[in-house]
């Protein structure tokens, strides 16, 4: 799909934000959804600089804007210049290439804008279309964590991936 890009959460992302956390819910990724309100005002918080913060959250944005999933740059370590990568596309859109593209986008922005010399990635172990998008993407498979997270009653492994910039 062309004409993709990065941009800032809008309050108009409000609705599919709240459809998007309540999915990580019936995932078994978390225990309760975040209320509307919490999300409204992680909105509004959105505006703090990366290295204040820690992280952003970009949109992943269609030639008309519409958001088709999120990327997230999170845990930055700014004296390691390191920082964890997350993606969701959304459910009616994959299978589209739209993860490979926009992990494109948040390495140009990663290592050109930020700084940051390595991004690293934690992958249920059987989630392989994430697998395989992280793996597409040229980044290295560097272990798996066995049992890293629980999930509902059981404990699943997480397969890291790291890219460095070249």
């Amino acid at each position: 799909m062309d004409g993709l890009t990065l941009r800032a959460l809008e309050p108009e992302d409000l609705d599919q934000l709240v459809r998007w956390e309540a999915d990580h819910v019936e995932a078994g990724l978390r225990v309760a959804p975040y209320s509307r309100s919490v999300l409204k005002r992680y909105l509004d918080e959105s505006h703090r600089d990366f290295w204040e913060a820690e992280q952003v959250r970009f949109v992943l944005a269609g030639e008309a804007g519409q958001a088709l999933g999120l990327f997230d740059v999170f845990n930055a370590q700014p004296v390691h210049q390191r920082a964890e990568v997350a993606l969701l596309v959304d459910p009616s859109m994959r299978g589209q290439g739209l993860g490979r593209q926009g992990l494109k986008l948040v390495e140009d922005w990663a290592f050109g804008r930020a700084g940051l010399r390595s991004l690293h990635a934690e992958v249920f172990a059987d989630n392989a279309a994430a697998l395989q998008t992280f793996a597409a993407s040229g980044y290295a498979s560097s272990g798996v964590l066995r049992a890293w997270y629980r999930v509902g009653r059981e404990f699943r492994d997480v397969q890291i991936f790291q890219l460095l910039r070249s």
